[in-house]
């Protein structure tokens, strides 16, 4: 198998720094894209996991206005009634209005009517509970059947069982909007480190001992010198998920490497061919 043909080539480079230095040519600008992509998907490993085991959102800070309408009246009323397989039976329906909206519990086609023509509303129904926030569509959220709301002592209970009931529903689309703000903050940290820390090896170029001398080649050995502590902040990021902690690895990592990676090389090409003799304090070739 050619190992030198991408993205085969990435992997022979990452694993010293070394060859992350003597392999800087061998990327093309799209195939660094390409890497800056990979590296960042590999991060997003551990977040998709953690997303992918919740079982509830705070929705009060998505829904405010509607979650914010209920109180202890409502605790009082929704304790009183019976759950089963999912749906709601009350001794009575009530109504609570306020200047903020309404809160109601097993009303009539006519009475829902007329509580969506408030400004905010939350009905509970037979098998739904019927979400109205301002001018946002009205949501529908159907029961599961371990719902539950005869054992609610105070209002943070019934917002939290609430808002898992929601979570289940709108799963999918929370669990992606999640996903993407925190790749797209991610993949802007991991191109900033990247093209940043460039800059600074391009510079070098003006010393006659280093041997960069364009640019990409400068990104290209970044991009090689991330692969290996991006592998390791994925590993601890499925043992111990804190994704500040799986940023701080790659950043402090990428440092180690490039600094290995003088140590070893100068950043010179010829570096090796020449050896200090200690006992006599010159240089001699091989």
């Amino acid at each position: 198998m050619k190992t030198d043909v991408f993205p085969l080539n990435y992997f022979k480079s990452i694993w010293s720094p070394t060859k992350s230095f003597k392999h800087r040519h061998q990327l093309n600008w799209f195939q660094i894209f390409i890497v800056l992509l990979f590296v960042n998907s590999l991060l997003m490993i551990p977040v998709s996991l953690n997303y992918m085991e919740m079982d509830t959102y705070p929705v009060e800070g998505t829904l405010p206005n509607s979650f914010g309408l209920i109180d202890e009246t409502d605790v009082l009323n929704l304790q009183e009634g019976t759950y089963e397989n999912g749906t709601l039976d009350l001794p009575s329906s009530f109504v609570r209005t306020s200047d903020k909206g309404m809160v109601a519990g097993l009303l009539s086609d006519t009475e829902m009517e007329q509580a969506l023509d408030a400004e905010n509303a939350l009905v509970f129904q037979k098998n739904a509970m019927i979400i109205k926030e301002g001018d946002q569509t009205v949501s529908t959220v159907p029961y599961t059947k371990d719902f539950d709301l005869s054992k609610v002592t105070n209002v943070n209970d019934v917002k939290e069982s609430l808002s898992r009931q929601w979570f289940i529903k709108n799963r999918g689309y929370v669990v992606a909007t999640l996903m993407f703000l925190v790749f797209s903050i991610t993949f802007v940290s991991t191109i900033f480190l990247t093209f940043g820390s460039a800059v600074f090896l391009y510079l070098t170029k003006k010393s006659d001992y280093s041997s960069i001398k364009t640019y990409k080649e400068s990104v290209n050995f970044i991009s090689n010198c991330m692969g290996l502590p991006t592998l390791i902040a994925l590993i601890i990021g499925l043992i111990q998920f804190d994704i500040v902690v799986m940023l701080m690895i790659q950043s402090v990592g990428l440092v180690v490497m490039l600094l290995l990676a003088f140590y070893q090389t100068r950043y010179n090409d010829e570096a090796k061919k020449f050896k200090v003799k200690k006992s006599l304090g010159v240089r001699v070739h091989d």
